[in-house]
């Protein structure tokens, strides 16, 4: 379309000019502070993502499992219908008298791991951020080791969904009973 009248010469940007000849007078500064932050840049986008990925590959794995066990022990058939966060879920876990219970320490840190993870790209998982991944493992994987923290994380998860799996009706009072005695500390 063909701009006509007092307009015909206005550009596309205004003021363009004079903004470029305020900042001529400092053009090396100004590219000498572009150039540091691209390499903070070019750092970010060059990290590992490794452990984003599979811990992200986890979390998901666990929620499914998650939304199986709350939809089964609530008897919930919508459950996929009500807008609950992961943190939420594993709120629902029971505290105790269930498998599932065993782990609900573990599923929740890995809730604070993942995001950790979801809102900060050079985040690291700590000794102390696995504590209650380690327990679980301690328990479950008696005498294993784990090269990495992303490597317990994986292995929680088998043991996680392990857990969050509903017995068959005909297994069910077994398990009750066997994790009768089973608490875990408040939360």
């Amino acid at each position: 379309m063909a701009v006509v009248g007092r307009n015909a010469a206005m550009r596309e940007i205004e003021g363009i000019d004079r903004a470029l000849a305020v900042l001529g007078p400092r053009l090396e500064e100004i590219e000498a502070h572009f150039n540091a932050e691209n390499e903070k840049f070019k750092a970010l986008m060059a990290r590992e993502h490794d452990a984003l990925g599979r811990v992200l590959k986890c979390h998901l794995i666990v929620e499914g499992y998650l939304e199986r066990f709350l939809a089964a022990h609530y008897r919930l058939n919508d459950l996929d219908k009500v807008p609950l966060s992961f943190y939420q879920k594993a709120q629902l876990l029971p505290d105790g008298g269930e498998a599932a219970a065993f782990v609900k320490p573990g599923v929740l840190r890995m809730n604070a791991i993942r995001n950790r993870f979801g809102h900060k790209i050079d985040a690291e998982i700590t000794d102390h951020d696995l504590l209650p991944i380690r327990e679980v493992l301690r328990v479950s994987r008696p005498g294993a080791n784990f090269d990495s923290p992303v490597d317990a994380i994986e292995a929680f998860t088998t043991v996680a969904c392990t857990f969050l799996v509903v017995p068959p009706p005909e297994l069910q009072e077994v398990f009750l009973e066997a994790f009768s005695e089973v608490r875990v500390a408040a939360l």
